[in-house]
């Protein structure tokens, strides 16, 4: 086998014997060492040339652990190196955890996926314009799924505001937030869905959210360097410490406890990909039924995203691959969890410096691993498996304009009769395998398809995109109407900013044009209240109270 660093495999053994005999830890093959040797190299590059202080890793190949291994120190001041038993902040990749967590009690008859959540929080509302109570149509299975209309920050207890909320105040405060879209209509990604899933997982088995993780995954699975309990993590020795860009230094404790608060190990990450490669089971113990594993990875819901798991479908030869995934980054801390328990596969990276080079980590290794595998990655689909159709210029027309989405903005234009997709660096022709479905060819060679969902009253068109995160909002265009100009705007008019732990973070201006308030180059669509308006993307801006919020945001005035 390859050697980890400090022992790190024979510490993975030891753990995992508290739940079941411990995997074998087989010798990796010539290729897999040579993927392995290559990797480490990478790592050790973009550490050096990014900035990234400390990372650990871990590969799980032929259903059995090869290589854990860290990298680096865990912060500047001391000095002390990565090792395997080095406890990172794993952020948004907690989802995985606490959907596998609520799926326990789903098992154990404590909770329903499709009971209103307002059976277990009969006090729990939100606010919404699209209809007068919400929450009745709220359950669990649209919080796992992101489904149920949330935003991504709540107003106490967000990734920006520097002083530690409790949880249960961050809770309360999602009662004041505005749903973006109407209940179940489309995917949209949310912290505030999971926490308040978690939340309804403590007040059901009447323990603190932490212990029940703890005693119903890490425990069984031998993951004896995890927690999720705020005061154990902070007073470990062994823990990372976060870096983020602009900061010289990150908050410690999140309230965002359920949607991104573990802290765990490579090496204890290793145990918990082999509960999922082994479908709910560690060893000979069942922990989740396989049944309720399938439900959690199933994507019943359509879409990419299934509970607190993203699917991305690959073709290897002539093998379909679906790979499954988290990632997770925030208070100075990023990782990356891949499993294919098809291939038996699984890689774990955690590094405590968020830089885009970071999250490529793995990326050639588990490609080339499914490669050596099944053969040659290829597209799944290529535009003529699509059945091009020529749509009349009026079907294409009410396309052009600007769209907003979650990770990056698009425009389309129409070009001699044909659509044109733009967005950062690609620009593709987009081809219609129907009147309302579009496609594009996107970088990695793969059909992403669109489908047009028509505009209503209170929310422009949108493209929901075959990949989630590339859905998008219509933003503005030819076709929208002169806005109204209201005169007592213009006191909303101005340039601020938004502080991310005390330190400006970002640019915002509001402006007047074409009879619209816009923020930055966001379209503010409607006016349900004298000063609360939604953006074409159905964030609330509300110029109600001093500061103003965008998102649940405070909008400072900038100097």
């Amino acid at each position: 086998m390859i050697q980890a660093a400090s022992g790190a495999a024979l510490g993975l053994c030891a753990s995992q014997a508290r739940a079941a005999a411990p995997a074998v830890i087989e010798t990796p093959s010539v290729d897999i060492r040579a993927l392995i040797e290559a990797e480490r190299g990478r790592i050790r590059q973009a550490m050096a040339t990014n900035g990234v202080e400390g990372a650990a890793v871990c590969l799980i190949h032929g259903g059995a652990p090869v290589w854990v291994e860290g990298f680096g120190v865990t912060d500047g001041a001391s000095g002390r190196e990565v090792g395997a038993d080095t406890i990172f902040s794993i952020q948004s990749t907690s989802k995985n955890v606490t959907a596998a967590a609520v799926m326990v009690a789903v098992q154990r008859g404590l909770l329903d996926l499709d009971e209103p959540i307002t059976r277990y929080l009969p006090g729990f509302t939100v606010q919404s314009r699209f209809e007068p109570r919400p929450q009745d149509r709220i359950t669990l299975r649209l919080l796992l799924s992101h489904r149920a209309g949330f935003t991504h920050e709540a107003p106490i207890g967000n990734n920006y505001e520097p002083a530690f909320a409790d949880f249960e105040a961050h809770v309360r405060s999602i009662s004041r937030t505005w749903l973006r879209y109407p209940v179940g209509e489309r995917y949209r990604y949310s912290n505030l869905g999971f926490d308040l899933a978690g939340y309804i997982l403590q007040v059901r088995t009447a323990r603190p959210f932490a212990d029940w993780v703890q005693s119903v995954l890490f425990e069984p699975l031998g993951m004896t360097d995890s927690t999720v309990a705020t005061e154990v993590y902070a007073a470990r020795t062994n823990r990372a410490v976060g870096h983020q860009h602009g900061h010289d230094s990150v908050p410690l404790r999140t309230p965002l406890i359920p949607s991104g608060g573990v802290y765990t190990s490579a090496r204890d990450m290793a145990a918990y990909a082999m509960f999922h490669l082994g479908r709910g089971r560690a060893g000979e113990t069942v922990i989740l039924r396989e049944d309720l594993w399938r439900e959690m990875h199933g994507f019943g819901l359509g879409g990419d995203y299934g509970f607190g798991v993203i699917r991305e479908e690959r073709c290897y030869g002539e093998v379909p691959v679906r790979l499954l995934s988290h990632k997770g980054g925030g208070f100075g801390f990023g990782s990356v969890f891949d499993y294919c328990p098809e291939a038996g596969l699984a890689w774990v990276a955690l590094f405590n410096r968020p830089a885009d080079a970071a999250y490529g980590f793995g990326a050639d290794l588990v490609n080339g691993a499914l490669v050596r595998r099944y053969g040659a990655r290829r597209p799944r689909l290529v535009p003529s498996d699509l059945a091009p159709i020529a749509p009349p210029p009026a079907l294409l027309e009410p396309l052009v304009g600007t769209y907003v989405g979650r990770n990056a903005n698009a425009t389309i234009t129409l070009e001699a009769g044909k659509l044109i997709f733009h967005q950062d660096d690609l620009t593709a022709p987009l081809g219609s395998s129907a009147p309302d479905e579009v496609f594009a060819v996107a970088s990695d060679g793969e059909l992403q398809t669109y489908r047009r969902c028509p505009a209503t009253t209170l929310a422009p068109a949108h493209l929901e995109c075959s990949v989630g995160e590339a859905s998008l909002d219509y933003n503005d265009g030819p076709d929208v109407p002169a806005g109204r100009a209201d005169p007592s705007w213009s006191r909303h008019v101005g340039r601020y900013q938004v502080f991310q732990w005390g330190v400006p973070a970002i640019d915002v201006t509001v402006r007047v044009k074409d009879g619209y308030l816009y923020l930055n180059d966001t379209r503010l669509i409607v006016e349900t209240q004298p000063g609360l308006f939604f953006t074409a993307d159905g964030e609330a801006v509300d110029f109600r109270q001093h500061p103003p919020t965008w998102k649940n945001l405070r909008l400072q005035p900038a100097a």
